[in-house]
């Protein structure tokens, strides 16, 4: 074999190995989307009931942000903004805390929420940001949360811990 032809053998392996990299990165529009799913994150502290969750890696949020929707078009206005369709949710006796990350230049980070605290007038619905472990997707991404708790009267403030 002369260089010329090994030169092409090797550019043809760099470019097959290139397409099953770049393949098996796309996510297929056939896969179930795990992150639109509700996850049921436990008890809420005020009421015993289940409450839900929703997280994902992507959404149209690129600067760190936190929200509260207490109102069917608050909670659309908010899953506008995430990109996606709003899930179904009870708001007459709910209201959502959302926590959006910003852009990060990896996968692998998160929000975990913590359970509410009621101080004085206030309810703070505290959260902590998880940061990557181990082997992470090596693409931009847009973390975020949202999590139905029960309804209150109080002032409602989204905290991460170690925030006042």
């Amino acid at each position: 074999m002369n260089a010329k032809s090994l030169r092409r053998s090797h550019e043809v392996l760099f470019l097959l190995s290139l397409l099953v990299f770049m393949s098996a990165c796309h996510k297929s529009p056939n896969v179930p989307d795990a992150e639109r799913r509700p996850v049921p994150a436990g008890r809420a502290s005020s009421g015993g009931e289940n409450v839900m969750e929703w997280k994902g890696q992507y959404c149209s949020q690129a600067e760190p942000s936190t929200r509260v929707a207490t109102t069917a078009a608050q909670w659309a206005a908010l899953w506008s903004d995430i990109g996606r369709e709003a899930p179904q949710a009870d708001l007459g006796t709910h209201f959502a805390a959302a926590v959006f990350l910003g852009q990060r230049n990896t996968g692998g980070y998160g929000v975990r929420f913590m359970e509410p605290v009621a101080e004085g007038k206030t309810l703070k619905i505290r959260y902590e940001t998880l940061t990557p472990k181990g082997f992470v997707t090596q693409a931009f991404t847009q973390p975020y949360a949202v999590r139905l708790f029960p309804k209150t009267d109080l002032q409602v403030l989204v905290r991460e811990t170690g925030n006042p």
